[in-house]
This record gives structure tokens, sequence and C-alpha cells, in this order.
């Protein structure tokens, strides 16, 4: 008969024991194992998984977590198949050959050598997944086993290997598909700060004569944090004449106009200051007056930094954004013309440029705004591009992490990239940066430039 309470006890008997034993796992093997997969971000290399029965469910099952629940930042998660999912591919050549062909035949029509190969296994011995594995060590596949007890046969043809700690068949596939799971939320996490390409809106034929870049936040961090500087002065000035307004209502009219001006020239968020001032009943200010009190303010933020950069305490790489460099030299060598453009002032440009030894790489082919200036610097630098370099706008690339310049080229039919870094850790993406450039039409996004090679072959196929 049917006993409630001595089900429940064997119920938590079983989890109890499942629990004590997944301990003993090599954990250090599995974060390995980790690290193999999200490399493959990086090569391009494909991942193929197989099991029988409850393992076959386990290989599909982690396919669909590499796929999907892999998926960091909008990003693609990863080129993952499982070799049992089509029963109508596995039954034709179990028919036609033999079972325990089904993968060793799927692997040597689909993988190539750098793929990766995952199996599970409880017994280790089923000789479909033994026959796969040996043939993809011999293509130059990785192979991983997800094992069980002494590890079978199969424990020789793997690279990687885990064995679940247990001598029951149920628990050590509860223990295959923890790992699996235990795996999918450590790379998600991984994936947050590791380098990869956000494609909005994919190219098609590539045939990029210009590079246009910003200045500040894209390729130089020497004034990474100025919205710190700007906004609170802002706020300062627009209290000072507001009635009826909280200061929250301040401070978000303030960053509002500050963000979708980021890109202008500074006298251009100074003007809108003043404008601000003005509709509250507040004296209308040259707003020059409010770019030099800016500027000051600024300068005693960054004054250490440059002061370093002279005296060689501080390698200009460190306030460059990641690959910045190298990704502009492979861009010239595949013949594509760089530019700098900057709402900063052109003679402070030029000075930090060369601080950083940024001068040279973009050949003297540096703009910046000047206090004259009623129109849009960068605005007057891509019309320049496109009427006197004779570029028609979809051979146009920009890249920058301000709003201006990417709805500028985005208006005109270029393709635009969105730097989203994160200055602080100066590694990853800043996700109010991200959504930013989103808004603006941004048709990539990375955090840096890190892995630039992967860049320019997007870009240049």
């Amino acid at each position: 008969m049917y006993k409630k309470e001595v089900a429940s006890e064997r119920l938590r008997n079983y989890t109890k024991e499942c629990t004590e034993s997944v301990m003993r796992t090599d954990f250090d093997t599995l974060a390995e194992i980790a690290k193999i997969i999200i490399d493959t971000k990086k090569t391009g290399a494909r991942i193929f998984t197989a099991g029988n029965g409850g393992s076959a469910a386990t290989a599909s099952h982690m396919c669909n977590d590499l796929t999907k629940g892999c998926r960091v930042w909008n990003r693609v998660g990863f080129d993952a198949t499982c070799l049992g999912d089509s029963l109508a591919v596995v039954t034709c050549l179990a028919n036609d050959f033999s079972y325990d062909e089904i993968y060793e035949i799927m692997l040597a029509t689909k993988a190539k050598e750098g793929d990766v190969f995952i199996t599970f296994s409880g017994s280790g011995n089923s000789p479909n997944v033994v026959r796969a594995s040996k043939l993809a060590q011999e293509m130059g596949l990785t192979t991983i086993g997800f094992l069980g007890r002494d590890g079978g046969k199969l424990k020789q043809y793997c690279d990687k290997y885990i064995i679940a700690p247990t001598e029951s068949m149920e628990q050590l596939e509860d223990m295959h598909m923890l790992y699996v799971h235990a795996l999918v939320c450590i790379i998600k996490e991984e994936l947050k700060t590791t380098w990869d390409m956000e494609i909005v809106k994919p190219l098609k034929k590539p045939a990029f004569k210009t590079a246009l870049f910003d200045f500040d936040g894209t390729v130089s961090l020497i004034r990474s944090g100025w919205q710190d500087i700007m906004i609170p002065y802002f706020i300062e000035v627009l209290s000072a004449v507001a009635k009826n307004e909280t200061q929250e209502e301040i401070t978000q009219i303030v960053r509002d106009f500050v963000d979708t001006l980021t890109g202008k020239q500074t006298i251009f968020q100074c003007i809108r200051l003043d404008e601000e001032v003005v509709k509250r009943g507040g004296e209308h200010v040259d707003p020059l007056v409010y770019k030099r009190e800016y500027l000051r303010r600024l300068e005693l933020h960054i004054k250490n930094r440059k002061e370093g950069l002279i005296s060689g305490t501080i390698s200009p790489d460190e306030l460059v954004v990641p690959g910045c460099k190298d990704f502009v030299y492979a861009l010239k060598a595949q013949g594509i013309n760089c530019y700098l453009a900057s709402g900063t002032d052109e003679k402070d440009v030029l000075y930090e440029a060369g601080l950083l030894g940024l001068d040279k790489v973009f050949d003297g082919h540096i703009y910046g705004a000047h206090d004259h200036m009623t129109d849009c610097s960068k605005e007057l630098v891509i019309k320049s591009l496109i009427e006197t370099g004779k570029i028609d706008p979809s051979e146009l690339i920009s890249f920058g992490d301000g709003y201006v310049e990417i709805e500028l080229v985005a208006n005109i039919g270029g393709y635009t990239v969105g730097v989203a870094t994160d200055e602080e850790r100066c590694e990853g993406i800043n996700e109010w940066k991200r959504n930013r450039l989103l808004n603006a039409g941004a048709d990539m996004i990375i955090p840096d430039f890190s892995d630039y090679e992967r860049l320019i072959k997007y870009i240049t196929r």
C-alpha cells in the first residue's frame, strides 16, 4: 500500500544523496570546460553534442541553453547542434548503415578542425558516442565528456571529462543536467565582460572607404567622467532660477539635454542651459561664460591624468579605449581612410591626442570645435568627407559613444557602430550607454576594440 510519509522520506533521502554526491565534483575541470565553450565565441568554432536516451535529452537541452539561454546584451548565443535532434537523420543512418555509426557519420559530414564535440554517457561504453568521439579527436576537434562510474571506453577519447560521483544512473543524469545549467550561468556572467559584437543591422556587402571616430569615450578616456562635472554644474545653475520644479525634475531636464547633445560642441549644451535659464525668468548669460566655468571644473577633474601622461607615471594605453590604436592601423591597412572629429575644442583635442599618441595614429586627420562655430562640427566634417572625398554615404562607417554622431551618420545612410565602453572598469558594456546608442540608431554595439581582428573581418569581408 502506498504511504505518502514513506514516499516523502525516500524522496528526501534521494535528494540528500544526490546533493552530497554532486559536491564531490571536479569543479576545476568544469571551469576549464566553461572556458573551452566561451573561447568558441572568438574562434568561430561550432559545438556538437550527442548522447543516448536520457543523455540524448540532456545533450539537446544543452544546445537549447547555449543557443538561447546564453544570449547576453542581445548578442547571439553559441552555434550549437545536438546530433540526435533530427529523428529523420538518426533513423535514416541507423537503418541504412548502423546505429553505432550515426554520430560518426554526422560529425564527418558537419564538423571541422577546431570545433567542439560534447558527449553525455552514464556508462561511457555506448558504441555510437565512443566511435564519434574517437573520430572527433582524429579530426582535430576538442572532445568533452560528461560521464559516470569509471568513465568507460569513452574516457580515453575525451580531452576533458567530468565523471558524476555516484553509482546511481538516475543521480548521475541529474548531475549532468546540473552541470549544464551551472555552465550556462557562469558563461552568461563571463559574457557580460567578454568582447563581442551586438549586430542590430547586419552588413550585406560592405565597401567602406572612410571611417569616422568620435574622440572622448570612443578612443580617449582622459575626460572620462565629464558628465559628472557638467550635469551637477548645470543643475546648480538651473536650480537657482527654478521656482515650481523639484530637484528631481531639474535633474532629469539637465540629463536629457546633455545626453541628446553629446557629440556636438560643448557650446551647444551651454546654449541650451542659457535657454532653460531664460525660460524660467533668469538673466541671459553668454553661453561662453557657462562653457569656461564648466571647462575650469573639468580641468580640475582631469589634471592628474594629464600630468601623469606628461611625467610618464601613466601609460597612454591606460587612457585609450582598449584595442583602438591597433584597430585604426588595421583599417588603414585595408585602405580605409580614418578621421577623428570631436565636440571638444580642437586645440584640446590635438593636445590630448598628442599625449596619447593618437595624433600619429590618425595622421593629423583630427578635427574639433571652435567657439565661433554655429554649426555642428561633426556634421561639417561628414559633409566635407562626402563632398570632397567623393564617397557615397553607404561607404562611411562611424564609431562613437554619443547620440549625435550616431544619429548624423545613420540619417544619411552610413553604418554606425556604438562604442558602449564601461569607462570605469575599462571592460564590458555600460548598459546606459548601450541603450542610448540603440535609441540613436546604432547598427552595431561594441564595448571596445579589443578583438579588433574579428571586427575588421566583419566589416571588410
